[in-house]
């Protein structure tokens, strides 16, 4: 699962993207770039969590549904 994986390494870095934002000894232009990047990262990540999102989707479209018991055998 490659997804997996990438996301995970992407939610790393931004994470790591976010310290760095919280650190006082960051230029302005430092800041800028840095939320810029986690712009771009959080973006990948959204990429990836809709193909995942769709993949999923699709193989519950794509399920066997269980036969209906026979009307003898209903509960309700």
């Amino acid at each position: 699962m490659a997804e997996g994986n990438r996301l995970e390494e992407l939610r790393s870095a931004l994470s790591l993207i976010y310290e760095k934002l919280d650190t006082e000894t960051i230029t302005e232009p430092e800041c800028i770039e840095l939320e810029e990047r986690a712009g771009v990262i959080q973006d990948e990540i959204d990429a990836i969590l809709n193909v995942i999102g769709a993949e999923v989707q699709k193989a519950l479209r794509e399920r066997p549904r269980p036969a209906s018991p026979p009307s003898s055998e209903r509960l309700f």
